[in-house]
């Protein structure tokens, strides 16, 4: 398993960058995901991602060494 980079940064009292995905798509998750940003959020909740393509987007997330987060759509 991979360090969480977040936390390490918090533990230091460093600030991090985040970078929102409300749209759906590897390509461009991909492409943001080498842009530098200490993590992404895949937004499941208002986003227009489905189970599926959070599925491609975590993929292309995990070949940086960003951090991927996803907002649930419901609280159960």
């Amino acid at each position: 398993m991979r360090p969480n980079r977040l936390r390490e940064a918090w533990t230091q009292g460093r600030a991090v960058t985040n970078c929102w995905l409300s749209l759906p798509g590897g390509l461009a998750t991909e492409i943001l995901s080498h842009q530098g940003w200490d993590s992404l959020t895949i937004d499941l909740q208002h986003g227009q991602s489905d189970y599926a393509q959070m599925c491609a987007m975590l993929t292309a997330i995990s070949t940086t060494d960003a951090v991927p987060l996803v907002r649930v759509p419901w609280n159960n």
